[in-house]
């Protein structure tokens, strides 16, 4: 697999690697490690992003694509895959969400806040994009009070994205409403050992920590 561990987009891919206990090896690449933009990698990901897995001959990227597979080839138990044809098609509709409506504007608000100097943050930028993400987990929260979970009432490949989003979020330095079955959800993640292995680390609060912490995560 090939993705530095503190990108948004790998902890959703390490994180399903650990629930399933699958045998990997991950290659530091993208940000300050670079290698995104070699011939080799562009090969393998035309887009030049990050995480591409490569599984023998098969090479698959997006984060999401990449954890359905995982999932589909691994989790011969039944630990995250849903039980049904119709739960599964509510956890893909709800990972297609995170992708589509939730992600674009906490990985936005997370580049204003923690990827720019203190100095030259754009405030009313910030503001606007910490109102959109808050719409989204809103919606979250909601659906959390009936079901406990992203799919039924158990975990499942579809609390994966939106679990470590949410751990993100939790931890940048802002001041944010209260959302009650949010926090109840995220501290039953919280004692998933797969999710403090590979999500609950710390990625700092400006530009100096976040390099300084991506080359100190081991």
């Amino acid at each position: 697999m090939f993705g530095r561990r503190n990108a948004s987009n790998v902890l959703p891919v390490m994180w399903t690697v650990g629930e399933l206990e699958i045998p990997c090896t991950r290659h530091d690449t993208g940000g300050s490690f670079g290698g995104t933009g070699t011939r080799d990698y562009l090969a393998m990901n035309p887009n030049g992003r990050i995480p591409t897995l490569r599984d023998g001959d098969f090479v698959l990227w997006e984060s999401n694509a990449i954890v359905r597979y995982l999932c589909r080839r691994h989790d011969g138990h039944g630990a995250l895959l849903p039980r049904s044809e119709e739960g599964y098609a509510l956890a893909d509709q709800w990972m297609d969400w995170h992708k589509t409506t939730l992600y674009p504007p906490y990985i936005d608000l997370t580049w204003a806040l923690v990827r720019t100097e203190p100095a030259v943050r754009d405030r009313r930028r910030i503001e606007d994009l910490q109102a959109q993400t808050e719409t989204g987990l809103a919606i979250l929260d909601k659906h959390l009070a009936r079901t406990g979970h992203a799919v039924d009432d158990r975990f499942t490949m579809a609390d994966i994205p939106l679990g470590a989003l949410v751990h993100r979020y939790l931890n940048l330095e802002i001041e944010r409403p209260a959302f009650p079955h949010i926090a109840s959800w995220y501290a039953r993640l919280s004692k998933r050992p797969a999710f403090i292995e590979h999500v609950m680390f710390p990625f700092g609060n400006d530009p100096g920590e976040w390099y300084r912490l991506e080359r100190e995560t081991p």
